[in-house]
């Protein structure tokens, strides 16, 4: 175990490492370190970086421009931004194509937006400004966008065969976003957390705790990885962001870890499938638990539960090739974590410093 101190400005920082997680004891006022967190507004496109970004060219970084500024536009956050640009990745790698597909011969533009009357005239989804401006309006109009797995969001907003789909291009967008954006941008977590607090618990993590699947056995460990057969890759391919575990025989019923807040429930989405996402009563720790059979949860959002409530069903949802519990660790209290915007930690030393592993 390694200790130091670190002194900030006028706060005293006490660092212990165990392994890979590092517990602070800050003696400053959250209240002030909270308040520099807000959600960043959108941020002003500029220039395209020479030579192009991420494999885009000039032309296409002047599309992801246009984007951008459309969601500014409209007093939309970084988060926005982002899903515009990974939608339009997905759907015309950020260029105005003047024709369609098999599913959809009338798509026209950075969006392939169809000729239903929805998103305006031939000259409008040809413009990158105005087709950009009506997807975010049609956004918009999706409950929760902000909330929900980018990939489901765009999806929501104009349907795709695959809900998945756009999930592998969200890097890139990533990578696009920030390089427009400059020294607005460089330290931008669209989801709206604190920049770098990564992998840092403060404090103890205290209370009861408990084996999630009593029964079962750890599967895969947190860690690079190739992505195993028959699921997704893209973003996600070659390292695991939790720790799986699966019980022999008949799926096990998977209890609180802690005592938490349940914070998000997820219905069948995206990579996640069904699951819930909890923070620690002290909010110190965030824990997404996913992959439960559908229709199993017993549990709704704002539902505060004890350690060894039963939350739901072991199963094989979402991104997975076979029955299982996925479990990630977050430092702080997070809304709606998601990788790979948010910095998961690895919660092996957790587990067994509280004994459950």
């Amino acid at each position: 175990m390694i200790a130091r101190k670190v002194i900030t400005g006028t706060s005293i920082v006490a660092l212990l490492t165990v392994g890979l997680v590092t517990v602070v004891l800050d003696d400053s006022d959250p209240a002030q370190a909270a308040s520099s967190c807000a959600a960043p507004a959108g941020v002003a496109a500029g220039p395209a970086p020479a030579g192009g970004v991420a494999g885009f060219d000039g032309e296409q970084m002047k599309n992801a421009a246009a984007i951008m500024k459309a969601a500014s536009d409209l007093g939309l956050p970084v988060a926005a931004q982002l899903i515009g640009v990974q939608a339009s990745i997905g759907e015309s790698t950020l260029r105005v194509i003047d024709f369609g597909d098999g599913a959809g011969p009338d798509s026209r533009g950075l969006f392939q937006q169809r000729a239903n009357g929805a998103w305006g005239s031939y000259e409008d989804r040809m413009d990158p400004h105005i087709s950009a401006t009506n997807f975010f309006k049609a956004l918009q109009r999706v409950e929760g966008w902000d909330t929900l797995e980018p990939t489901i969001a765009i999806h929501r907003a104009q349907r795709n065969a695959d809900p998945n789909h756009y999930t592998q291009f969200r890097a890139k967008a990533t990578e696009i976003v920030k390089a427009l954006g400059g020294e607005a941008a460089a330290l931008v977590d669209p989801s709206g957390v604190c920049p770098g607090e990564g992998n840092q618990i403060v404090g103890d993590l205290a209370g009861k705790w408990v084996k999630a699947l009593p029964d079962a056995v750890m599967t895969s460990g947190y860690g690079p990885r190739p992505a195993p057969p028959g699921t997704a890759g893209g973003v996600l391919a070659n390292f695991h962001y939790g720790i799986d575990f699966s019980t022999p025989g008949q799926a096990g019923t998977i209890l609180a870890i802690t005592d938490m807040k349940i914070v998000k429930i997820r219905n069948l989405e995206g990579m996640f499938g069904t699951g819930v996402t909890g923070q620690t009563l002290d909010g110190k720790l965030t824990i997404g638990m996913y992959h439960m059979e559908a229709g199993s949860l017993k549990v709704k959002e704002g539902d505060t539960v004890a350690a060894g409530t039963p939350l739901g069903t072991e199963g094989a949802t979402g991104n997975v090739s076979g029955r299982h519990l996925h479990m990630e660790f977050y430092a702080g209290a997070l809304p709606n974590p998601m990788i790979p915007i948010n910095a998961t930690i690895d919660p092996t030393p957790i587990l067994k410093e509280k004994g459950i592993l």
